[in-house]
């Protein structure tokens, strides 16, 4: 294939197509390659990240993409150097056999009252306990070239984890942009005016106090119901302002006080022997918060479960409802701002929601100090 390349290059479009080609069939003989270490060695390689092209239209860009990137020319090296290098190992293992079977040749003709036979029994009988051990490190020849081409490099990884954090950095700046567009839509289009009906009823009331006692008393019982609103309205708001008793007395404080005002009942199990940083304290005490209130208000939920633990240096959080399921990470979602706010602490956020239920939210909180 690259022969070809090298020989159309002068075509347009022909040239690099046939090597973009090229190196696809190279990334797919890698994965082959990559079982074959895995079943025949045991050990497990990640390969390196190839391009995806699936968003381009384009042939010419597909290919173009391939030719730029440098994990699929290391496959190509791979494929070329594992040739030889099979070859050599084979003529190693089979010539070291072929050695016992010589032995015998390579002995001097002579009497066996003059010389004892023992001596090339020995020899043979050395060679072939040895031929294991040739054949395992022929196989770790193939095995050590496979870690050291089809795996990333070192510049692969670094550049990849960059764009990873990268990406994990853009999430969080949106999630925190997101979050506070919601506050600021909550106060002004939600809390600010139940506060100015509040007021202008107790105005009024206030107003027929003495002429209109009736009229006076049921205004006050309609500010009343505002102000209840205006409650439910703040706690609302309260979801995305960090709580000061999380900071006073823990995780278990904290979510012990917002289940507690849930109106569906709520099994709450915590188990942190080692309080973490206020950082992912506060990661975890929103993850429960966002997934109890989306089971309160979407998922019609009879009785939700909470658990937080710490396994292995990891917070631990998941949160499980009856509910009737179907829930999904939608952009500007209080379920995507989660999980942006767990990648950025390199944890892991899984949401589980089959239609018919139940929906279960899980994150996973490096903490090791």
């Amino acid at each position: 294939g690259l022969i070809a390349a090298a020989i159309f290059s002068w075509i347009v479009g022909v040239g690099s197509a046939t090597c973009g080609a090229t190196l696809r069939l190279a990334g797919r003989m890698a994965r082959f390659d990559q079982r074959r270490v895995e079943r025949l060695a045991g050990a497990r390689i990640e390969l390196a990240p190839l391009p995806d092209t699936s968003s381009m239209g384009r042939r010419g860009d597909r290919s173009r993409a391939w030719i730029r990137s440098s994990a699929a020319w290391r496959l190509v090296v791979y494929q070329l150097a594992r040739l030889p290098a099979a070859a050599g190992v084979a003529l190693l293992v089979f010539g070291w056999w072929d050695l016992v079977a010589q032995i015998d040749g390579w002995w001097p003709d002579v009497s066996p009252r003059q010389i004892v036979r023992i001596g090339p029994i020995l020899l043979e009988a050395a060679c072939v306990l040895a031929w294991p051990s040739i054949v395992r490190g022929a196989a770790r020849v193939d095995l050590v070239l496979a870690r050291w081409l089809l795996a990333p490099s070192q510049t692969g990884k670094l550049a990849a984890e960059v764009e990873r954090l990268g990406a994990v950095r853009s999430e969080a700046v949106a999630a925190a942009e997101s979050e506070r567009r919601r506050i600021e839509r909550n106060l002004h289009d939600g809390l600010q005016p139940r506060l100015v009906s509040l007021a202008v009823d107790l105005g009024i009331a206030e107003a027929r106090f003495e002429r209109d006692p009736q009229a006076a008393r049921s205004l006050v019982v309609q500010a009343h119901r505002h102000a209840k609103e205006a409650i439910d309205d703040l706690r609302s708001i309260a979801r995305g302002i960090h709580p000061s008793v999380l900071d006073g007395r823990g995780l278990d404080a904290a979510l012990s006080a917002l289940v507690g005002s849930c109106p569906i009942p709520v099994t709450l199990h915590i188990d942190v022997p080692q309080r973490p940083d206020p950082v992912r304290e506060a990661a975890a005490y929103y993850l429960v918060a966002e997934a109890v209130t989306n089971a309160q208000k979407h998922a019609g939920a009879d009785r939700i479960t909470v658990d937080v633990h710490q396994d292995d240096g990891q917070l631990c959080v998941a949160v499980e409802d009856d509910g009737h399921g179907g829930a999904e990470l939608e952009p500007g979602g209080g379920l995507v701002g989660l999980a942006a706010r767990i990648h950025s602490l390199d944890g892991t956020f899984t949401l589980t929601s089959p239609p018919g239920g139940p929906t279960r939210v899980e994150g996973v909180i490096p903490c090791a100090r």
